[in-house]
């Protein structure tokens, strides 16, 4: 004995299904809303935190400090001189030392154009005059 197959009728109401989705995206407002709200909420108490703390004072000394000792006029002079000096040099130093490189990495830019690599293999092939500033204008 076989069953009847029972058909499935799927009727589409255009109400219900603006309804539906209009639901879906208030749910969905909802939702982003109230996700923002707390994540807003959680970051403002972390960032308030470190204001409140400074906000309060600091309770007071229960023995004043002793007093420092007097300072000699202008005792660092020499050394803030000696120190500018320092700076100067390694400054020029590392100028002087980057100025080398670039001038470095240029020559051997140059030297691996292909026009010069072709002029100084001609040059060395049949050293003549007109290769010799071929070569001289390519790589130069």
């Amino acid at each position: 004995m076989t069953r009847p197959r029972r058909i499935l009728r799927i009727s589409f109401n255009p109400l219900v299904l603006t309804l539906s989705v209009a639901l879906g995206v208030w749910l969905g407002f909802l939702a982003i809303s109230l996700t923002s709200y707390l994540g807003y909420r959680l970051y403002m108490a972390d960032a308030e935190a470190p204001v409140a703390q400074v906000a309060v004072p600091p309770p007071a000394p229960a023995q004043p400090a002793p007093a420092p000792a007097p300072v000699p006029p202008n005792p660092g002079a020499g050394l803030d001189e000696q120190r500018l000096q320092q700076y100067e040099e390694r400054y020029n130093a590392t100028q002087r030392a980057d100025n080398e490189r670039l001038e470095r990495l240029e020559e051997q830019r140059r030297l691996n154009d292909a026009k010069c690599q072709f002029w100084t293999e001609q040059y060395r092939n049949a050293p003549t005059d007109k290769s010799r500033r071929n070569m001289g204008e390519a790589c130069g």
